[in-house]
């Protein structure tokens, strides 16, 4: 796949860095959306912030605008406007939202023109670990020193009228007994998808000249989740950690087999240590009562889960009432109290073409070709855990890295059937992934 690049120069990468750090805050589902800058606003920056990219993109590249405009491409944005926009204009459901959800693959398809998905995998894993550490230092030392008045920050109230510090790229809830982690968005339960989202790039797109590297993201990106306290999120992590593990044969190598060993003792360890504080029941104000928390939603269920099930019930029953293309919006949305299947929800208010396109996106970033097919199933399966727990459909980062895989490995198969070899391919800009491209610049990213 061709790419149509900016100039190679640091500037332009710290360009990069920064548009996709104010594409995160500015995110749907953050706090500085939904509390301090407000909704509208943030979605207004948000596109205002890709139009700039865009224009800058055609600005750049002005002579060659034919050539980008009949890229194929161009039949991935049809293809997506036909998928999410048809079925508004066949129900006549004239809602916003679906334009708001088109917005997102529309940004993944103009970023690929001149970066490939696993670069801007690096810099967002990059990016997701310095906010993740800063939400540590917020949660867990800001925090108890501004209640001890050893600091001042500002309070914000959400839409549930619950009181956060502002620590300006981390917020933490102010009550003394609550020491679940929020960082910038606007739950713990939002949190834990791009925590899996950064896990899994970090161990399979991602690639870094040294090891320790990788372990270190994985580290602090695996000590924030729990810092998170979402029960969906440990658990999904817990499957990506078993999967890892296998899939990459760990457990024939002596640091493997040496780290099953240390996590069998921590585990039993901090099982002994909670049982016994169970059996005293004395949590007091601190950080145990949200294990136990977590230990009674997993034993004797709780209404999160039964909200999560009734949502993915209703919304397969919505989806075969209308499989086409779909029902209206506004109803699949309030159909459950807490509607949080983003899947099911794409499916049922859009129809089958824009579900297919969803599956096909995050099919293209996970599948790999020397797995076996029930592991690659598997490993899509662990991630539609993650995103089906919250309704996440519209948010940008639910479709960007997916979509940008879904066109550029099509793309490499098209060129795979031609028997077209010449040119670098995309997976050496430091991937293990290995589609590769047709033609490439030499300036490239």
């Amino acid at each position: 796949m061709k790419l149509y690049p900016f100039p190679e120069k640091k500037w332009v990468q710290v360009l990069l860095a920064g548009f996709l750090t104010a594409l995160l805050l500015l995110a749907r589902d953050t706090l500085i959306t939904t509390c301090l800058v407000g909704f509208g606003k943030s979605q207004l920056l948000g596109m205002a912030l890709v139009a700039l990219a865009g224009l800058s993109f055609v600005l750049w590249n002005r002579h060659r605008l034919k050539e980008i405009l009949t890229d194929k491409r161009m039949v991935w944005a049809g293809v997506f406007a036909l998928a999410l926009l048809g079925p508004m204009l066949i129900k006549r459901d004239w809602q916003l939202m679906y334009v708001s959800i088109l917005f997102c693959p529309l940004t993944a398809i103009l970023l690929s023109y001149f970066v490939s998905y696993q670069h801007l995998s690096k810099l967002y894993v990059c990016i997701l670990s310095v906010l993740a550490g800063y939400s540590l230092l917020a949660a867990y030392v800001l925090k108890p020193m501004a209640m001890n008045g050893q600091m001042t920050a500002p309070v914000f109230y959400n839409s549930q009228n619950w009181d956060f510090y502002n620590f300006g790229l981390s917020f933490v809830v102010t009550w003394p007994t609550w020491f679940r982690n929020f960082g910038i968005f606007r739950e713990p339960g939002v949190y834990q998808f791009f925590l899996v989202l950064g896990l899994y790039l970090n161990n399979y797109t991602v690639s870094w000249k040294h090891q320790w590297a990788l372990w270190l993201v994985n580290g602090l990106l695996a000590i924030t989740m729990v810092s998170t306290f979402s029960v969906a999120g440990l658990a999904v992590m817990a499957l990506l950690v078993v999967f890892v593990y296998v899939d990459k044969r760990y457990y024939r190598t002596r640091a493997g087999k040496l780290a099953l060993a240390l996590a069998a003792v921590a585990v039993l360890a901090g099982g002994l240590g909670f049982w016994a504080i169970l059996q005293g029941q004395s949590f007091g104000n601190s950080v145990f009562y949200e294990v136990y928390d977590m230990f009674l939603r997993l034993t004797s269920g709780s209404d999160s889960a039964n909200d999560r099930l009734a949502a993915v019930i209703t919304d397969l029953q919505a989806w075969l009432r209308h499989p086409i293309f779909g029902g209206s919006l506004a109803q699949v949305l309030h159909a459950a109290q807490h509607n949080t299947s983003s899947s099911l929800i794409l499916l049922a208010a859009a129809g089958v073409l824009a579900g297919l396109l969803h599956i096909a996106s995050w099919t293209a970033l996970v599948w790999d070709k020397k797995r076996c097919v029930i592991g690659n199933i598997c490993l899509l399966g662990i991630l539609f855990l993650s995103f089906n727990t919250q309704n996440l459909t519209a948010d940008v980062f639910f479709w960007l890295i997916p979509v940008m895989a879904l066109v550029q490995r099509s793309a490499a198969c098209s060129c795979n059937k031609g028997g077209n070899k010449h040119g670098k391919t995309i997976a050496a800009q430091g991937s293990a992934d290995p589609a590769g491209d047709c033609q490439r610049d030499q300036t490239g990213l």
